[in-house]
């Protein structure tokens, strides 16, 4: 298949390299100069947690018509704030039959998507691998965990099998849900989301250190299970001391710095608008209280106007 990854930056990078490996034609899209010149330089390194290290000859394009036609699939794997404008860019690309597919963290991105390829199958999933960025086209692939994928409407089942066949390996895998579990599937992450990614930004602590300090882990239970109920008005059954257990799990097998905080250190735009600004917005319609989200939310959308002005 011939696949386009827009976002090259970590998740992008490990699925472009797992797309590769499994013999498809394989090109990344992406706005920053640095990291596109880096990869046709001198390839997309990823090293192992074992010592490995792979380097992979892949083409990357800042602009998606550079592309050259039409391809089977688009993975979507920019920040939350910059579907619109991805799905937008990409419209040279996007045949009749092209499958879209976001893995993208937050809520939100499917109706992006959606709104602009109303007639197109589009997979939604999640992603809970863990990267560390050496420099523009070199990751480190700290922790490999399952891929979770599936449809949005039960036509699109074929589309999600498609998606998971260009991805899955024997070191990469990828399981195929329903639309409900699927659906579900991103909540019980959208909930951990909600309260490491803001923490992890505002405290500027890395998870290897965040994971040991008790107070602002409180803070990032007591988040999660404020977002379980909301979840939970939605109509997903979440279990918040369940979620708190395998958030604890998972901080202690992983490594590096949440992507909040990699936007953070990095003066950039953060996806705050699609974490707990989506958890707001769900909270809000079902009428359920999320004042830990709001303070979070406001936070760091103040922090970022303190990067705005230079002043962070």
């Amino acid at each position: 298949m011939r696949i386009a990854i827009a976002g090259a930056g970590q998740m992008g990078s490990i699925y472009g390299a797992a797309a590769h490996r499994n013999g498809h034609d394989v090109t990344f899209i992406d706005t920053a100069a640095a990291v596109v010149d880096a990869i046709n330089a001198h390839g997309l390194r990823i090293d192992r947690r074992d010592g490995s290290t792979e380097t992979f000859d892949i083409r990357a394009v800042s602009d998606p018509s550079e592309v050259g036609g039409v391809v089977d699939l688009v993975l979507v794997f920019v920040k939350g704030w910059a579907t619109a404008d991805v799905a937008v860019a990409v419209r040279p690309i996007v045949g009749s039959a092209t499958v879209l597919v976001t893995l993208q963290n937050g809520l939100g991105n499917e109706e992006v998507l959606r709104d602009a390829y109303p007639q197109h199958p589009i997979v939604i999933g999640l992603s809970v691998h863990t990267v560390v960025t050496r420099e523009p086209g070199w990751h480190v692939h700290t922790g490999v965990r399952e891929t979770q994928l599936g449809p949005t409407t039960d036509a699109d089942r074929p589309a999600a099998e498609l998606a998971a066949a260009a991805f899955a390996g024997p070191a990469f895998p990828v399981d195929v849900l329903g639309e409900h579990d699927v659906r579900a599937s991103q909540w019980a992450k959208f909930v951990l989301n909600c309260a490491s990614l803001p923490t992890a930004a505002l405290t500027r602590l890395r998870t290897d250190v965040l994971r040991d300090e008790p107070l602002p882990f409180a803070v990032m239970d007591d988040i999660t299970r404020e977002t379980c109920a909301i979840g939970r008005a939605a109509g997903y059954d979440l279990d918040a001391d369940e979620r708190i257990a395998f958030q604890r799990e998972l901080f202690r097998t992983a490594g590096g710095r949440a992507s909040m905080l990699g936007d953070v250190l990095a003066n950039r735009r953060t996806e705050i608008d699609s974490i707990n600004g989506a958890a707001l917005r769900y909270a809000e319609r079902f009428g359920v209280r999320a004042p830990l989200n709001r303070v979070m939310y406001n936070l760091v959308k103040g922090l970022e106007r303190a990067m705005e002005l230079g002043e962070a």
